[in-house]
């Protein structure tokens, strides 16, 4: 979802500060805490992501000045803020934990963000070779760690990146911190669970120019029954080391954040104003763009229309619709339903302030008559929302008024399938309609896999026999080949990939059963995923 991006923030935009997972909270910068009783070792997230454990209860708010997400696991409560800086280049995420038993409980808290400080487009191309120019280090003063991106040409401009945990209660124990991602989350494991955090290591404390690097911070908390502490985490960007430091030293305050929640708020509330919308209308326009974002059945055409678009997104051109981001249509036949498109040009230009791209097309299909009053009105209110905008303001995407009378039935049925969400005038309100869909969407449906899952034993597979076995692998075929055998909890001490191809087709494996397949060019024409990443090594193929 999208939360309030500070002035200050926006100087940023092309940066990818921290690498963003589909499952973090705040936009643009992705980041996890890991909460471990250290008398169980008992690991939790403060969100359901990235450790999936179920907490006793939980619920997730989100409002236009920050992210709140509170669960109760056992007789720990914990409560996560999440709000960016109105006035500073700085994301804060606030961990406030209260122990409601009858006895002293110590927790580790420990921050997770993978860096990238490289714009996104290059971060996607090639992972593994953006975080060689990431150098870390630790700042014992102030607790804070540094990043940089060493430059590879002079006209490149500085970044520096610092990470720091401020702590209001008790602490035990003397900061520690990793900045190598093998190191913390150990080889072959994923996020889900890091041996950093499941077997309680310490961290390493090493920084430097690492192959993978990571910012992570760990505090231990001292909880006596019914008191609370607050563990705030940074993240600051600044273009010189200095600038970065004294940004560190200047949120190294208990009272930052609640300064930083106060002016994200205020700011919000002039956005507002300035759109002419209140709370309830933007978080309805939130809902209905992570159904934009993460699209739903229920919001696209019926199969039928589907299969009788036969047009490619060039038909679309000529109508200035460039197909190249996110489209939402909607579906006008009276003018006494203008009170939809209204809202959804309001939806459009809030969501150009949260820099979502999306265009609006308005397609109006009133019977042809001379008056054209429906065209008319259509035409006024895209113009009054026009002028709404200040001088020279960076647009995100546009609204098209098209008459359906003057477009071939080919344009009309690509619209709609290519569109992220179809909304029709006549099927009631927006609230209505949003409203509708997410109450029609099934419940339960991750419990119920995860029951039919279990109910499978994994099957078992005889180990081959084979040549010199080293406990990993050993030769087959009389020596012309060579087999790894890797058991529950087993990965090769570094990391090994098989690649088979001709010139126009080819795949690549892994010993960890990881790979992708491409036709003709491995880096352009992937037809599967290729994640990169030699410490995890996900999975995105599966035969079944």
């Amino acid at each position: 979802m999208m939360t309030a991006a500070g002035s200050g923030y926006s100087r940023w935009g092309h940066l990818a500060v921290t690498r963003w997972h589909e499952d973090a909270t705040c936009d643009g910068w992705g980041s996890y805490i890991f909460l471990r009783d250290a008398d169980s070792g008992a690991v939790w997230s403060a969100g359901y992501q990235p450790s999936g454990v179920e907490p006793d209860s939980y619920e997730a708010t989100f409002l236009e000045d920050r992210v709140e997400i509170v669960r109760r696991d056992g007789t720990i409560t914990t409560r996560l803020d999440v709000t960016v800086s109105s006035e500073d280049d700085a994301e804060a995420r606030r961990v406030t934990i209260s122990n409601v038993g009858r006895r002293t409980r110590e927790i580790d808290v420990t921050s997770y963000a993978e860096i990238v400080l490289a714009s996104d487009a290059a971060d996607t191309a090639h992972p593994a070779f953006s975080n060689l120019f990431v150098q870390t280090e630790f700042v014992a003063d102030i607790g804070a760690v540094l990043a940089t991106r060493r430059r590879r040409s002079p006209d490149e401009p500085p970044v520096w990146a610092a990470h720091l945990a401020v702590v209001e209660g008790e602490v035990v124990g003397s900061p520690q911190f990793e900045t190598d991602r093998a190191r913390f989350l150990g080889r072959g494991r994923s996020i889900r669970a890091p041996i950093s955090v499941v077997d309680g290591r310490p961290l390493s404390n090493t920084s430097g120019a690492v192959l993978d690097p990571i910012f992570s911070l760990r505090r231990r908390v001292r909880l006596a029954p019914g008191a609370t502490a607050h563990v705030t985490f940074w993240t600051l960007v600044a273009a010189s080391r200095s600038d970065v430091l004294g940004l560190a030293d200047k949120h190294h305050d208990s009272a930052a954040f609640e300064r930083a929640s106060i002016l994200a708020w205020t700011q919000a509330q002039i956005q507002l104003f300035h759109l002419g919308i209140g709370s309830d209308e933007a978080s309805l326009f939130q809902r209905l763009a992570s159904h934009v974002l993460y699209v739903n059945p229920a919001l696209r055409p019926a199969s039928d229309v589907l299969t009788r678009s036969e047009g490619e997104p060039p038909v679309l051109w000529a109508h200035g619709i460039s197909g190249d981001v996110p489209i939402v249509v909607c579906r006008i036949d009276e003018i006494e339903d203008l009170q939809i498109v209204r809202q959804l040009l309001q939806a459009h230009e809030y969501w150009c302030m949260k820099q979502l791209p999306v265009d609006l097309v308005i397609l109006n299909e009133h019977a042809a008559s001379y008056a054209q009053d429906l065209q008319t009105a259509l035409e006024a209110m895209v113009r009054t929302t026009q002028t709404r905008r200040p001088p020279g303001a960076v647009t995100h995407g546009a609204v098209f008024v098209l008459r359906a009378d003057l477009v071939s039935i080919e344009v009309r049925n690509l619209l709609q399938s290519v569109a992220r969400a179809v909304i029709f005038s006549r099927r009631g309100s927006l609230f209505e309609q949003v409203t509708r869909l997410e109450e029609s969407e099934p419940s339960g449906s991750r419990s119920i896999h995860r029951a039919a899952a279990n109910d499978v034993p994994p099957p078992v597979l005889a180990r081959p026999e084979l040549e010199f076995f080293n406990g990993l692998g050993g030769f087959a075929t009389d020596g012309r080949e060579y087999v790894t055998v890797l058991g529950e909890g087993q990965w090769t001490p570094a990391p090994w990939i098989n690649v088979i191809a001709n010139p126009l087709f080819g795949f690549q494996t892994s010993v960890e059963g990881g790979g992708y397949t491409w036709g003709i060019n491995s880096q352009q024409h992937q037809l599967t995923p290729w994640s990169n990443d030699p410490v995890a090594d996900p999975n995105t193929e599966a035969f079944y």
